[in-house]
């Protein structure tokens, strides 16, 4: 005879599975630490890199404008970068990451990356590999996928929708980290999948792993005035089925 208290256990034991099949596993309403999401990366002037919070720079667990639990990311008029790196060294060539992330700006001022899959190894000198090869970048009040193929060239927009300040957002993003045209980007809006105009479909075809890209999220770019952002939920798994429903339909 199975004792319930067995039965707890195995249950305690499958859902502790379960969890660990999450990368990054963020959730402000659960009273999660922001820093779950990764490495904190702070910088007010180029190069100009905080190893803690400031007034005037900094992310913590927080409220937004309406009371809700939240990460709040903040940065004065001229500062660069309020960002968390997920996956710092982690990603791997040939694997396929799905990313739920779910934000709120309070300003929405040209050139901000709110998100970007950035590379760290094939974009130094010799090479012509993008610098960010993916982002989510405000571009005249729109919220834009741009996609970079090499260094050489220029981000250019996929896909857009208009965005507003203080409204909450939830994108949905499938990577298949691969280089020399062999990956590819999918990507949600509130749970639906966008169709992109380069291919007439949902696949965009791409460089997406020139050497090692990883996902940052959080405000960088785009400094000309004093920016907030608030993040309620974060997640990055290897298979779709991880994620919270709401991100990919």
């Amino acid at each position: 005879m199975i004792h319930f208290g067995q039965l707890v256990v195995s249950a305690l034991l499958c859902a502790g599975y379960a969890s660990a099949t999450l990368l990054v596993d963020y959730n402000a309403a659960r009273g999660d630490e922001v820093s779950k999401i990764g490495l904190v990366n702070l910088e007010a002037a180029r190069g100009d890199k905080q190893h803690g919070n400031t007034a005037d720079l900094y992310i913590k667990n927080d409220k937004d404008w309406k009371g809700g639990k939240s990460a709040h990311f903040h940065r004065k008029k001229g500062d660069i970068r309020a960002e968390y790196h997920a996956l710092n060294g982690k990603t791997q060539e040939g694997k396929t990451y799905f990313i739920g992330y779910q934000f709120a700006l309070g300003a929405t001022p040209d050139g901000m990356i709110v998100m970007q899959w950035k590379e760290y190894v094939a974009n130094t000198a010799g090479h012509d590999a993008a610098n960010i090869p993916l982002s989510l970048e405000v571009r005249e009040g729109q919220l834009q996928l741009q996609y970079h193929a090499q260094q050489s060239g220029h981000r250019q927009p996929s896909w857009s929708a208009a965005i507003q300040p203080k409204t909450v957002y939830t994108v949905g993003l499938e990577i298949l980290a691969k280089d020399a045209g062999q990956g590819h980007v999918r990507m949600w809006w509130a749970g639906k999948p966008v169709t992109f105009a380069a291919t007439g479909s949902t696949t965009l075809p791409g460089n997406l792993f020139p050497g090692r890209s990883d996902p940052k999220f959080g405000i960088y770019g785009g400094q000309e005035v004093v920016t907030d952002s608030w993040v309620y939920q974060v997640q990055i798994s290897e298979s779709k089925g991880d994620l919270d429903p709401k991100f990919m339909s």
